[in-house]
């Protein structure tokens, strides 16, 4: 059955590719009548429409007028806190600077695409930001409004914990993950994910919050530590580099330092594997572009390896 006419949600269609009952939804919101908006309700076709999904797209409807008086804020809100990241990957706006931006500025490029609400009853708004190469989602439902990176928080079913080490974790793409703002390697206001390895259904280990702890004892140590042992690795590997990657002169044998070293090392993702044997950074190199880098700082001293060395 490709069409369905159900009490709550009226006339669906499935769409099979994705596996979701949608139509198209219209919402009176921020002055605009009528503004078309896809609605997306997760189900397989072996599966029913559940209670809970019903229960939240009335919901929506209930606090429309409440999101439309909160949303504004919380945007605003977000922008100033992730601007530095913004603004080196994307060349703002005059009017979005952040000496003079503002809700309405920021309204004005807040496209919601779609609501969609997952299996067990969370919904959100999946939404297009003009500032970014990637969409956000705007989850509505729980305690309160808040925003992620991504479509996927939400349409592999969301999942929230507060961990007892981590702090709030979100479950997305097999690991519990969170975004920490981080001065790192010379970029200020980065955000970086913080990730728990875990299979769906899994929670976060004890092992993996004794790691984390670890970790965030030890993290000025580590970053005292870790040029040196970059270092090491790039001139007992330099043939192997110097073989794949043309080298620049200021980063040959001769002229390298720790210092410009690090030029050459992206941070990505700090990373806790499902066993808790090992924890580290994934980071990106210039030398590899495929595989990356792994930087494993549980042990008895830093081990620099290919990245997937963190995921035996």
């Amino acid at each position: 059955m490709d069409k369905l006419n159900d009490s709550v949600f009226g006339n669906l269609e499935y769409n099979k590719k994705e596996g979701y009952w949608t139509k198209k939804d219209s919402i009176d919101i921020w002055g605009i009548n009528g503004y078309k908006i896809d609605l997306m309700v997760k189900c397989d076709k072996d599966e029913e429409i559940t209670e809970e999904q019903r229960k939240a797209y009335k919901s929506f409807f209930n606090n429309l007028e409440r999101y439309q008086k909160e949303i504004p804020s919380i945007l605003l809100d977000y922008y100033k806190d992730h601007y530095e990241d913004i603004e080196r990957r994307w060349k703002v706006d005059e009017k979005l600077k952040i000496e003079v931006v503002d809700k309405l500025a920021l309204l004005r490029r807040f496209i919601p695409k779609a609501l969609y609400i997952d299996r067990n009853g969370n919904y959100g708004w999946l939404v297009d930001l003009i500032w970014t190469d990637n969409p956000i989602t705007v989850v509505l439902s729980g305690d309160k409004i808040r925003i992620y990176k991504g479509w996927t928080v939400i349409v592999m079913n969301y999942a929230l914990v507060n961990d007892e080490a981590f702090g709030e974790m979100v479950y997305e793409n097999f690991s519990w993950k969170k975004w920490v703002k981080m001065d790192i390697n010379g970029e200020k206001g980065m955000w970086i994910p913080v990730i728990a390895d875990a299979y769906p259904g899994e929670s976060i280990t004890p092992e993996q919050r004794k790691n984390y702890l670890e970790y965030k004892e030890k993290e000025k140590d580590f970053f005292d530590e870790i040029p040196n042992a970059l270092m090491t690795y790039y001139l007992e590997n330099y043939e192997e580099i110097e073989s794949y990657y043309d080298i620049p002169t200021k980063y040959n044998r001769q002229n390298i330092t720790k210092d410009s070293l690090m030029d050459l090392i992206t941070f990505h993702r700090l990373y806790f594997n499902k066993d808790g044997k090992r924890y580290g950074w994934l980071c990106g190199c210039t030398w590899d572009t495929v595989y990356g880098l792994g930087i494993i700082l549980s042990g008895d001293k830093i081990e620099i390896g290919w990245k997937d060395d963190l995921f035996e």
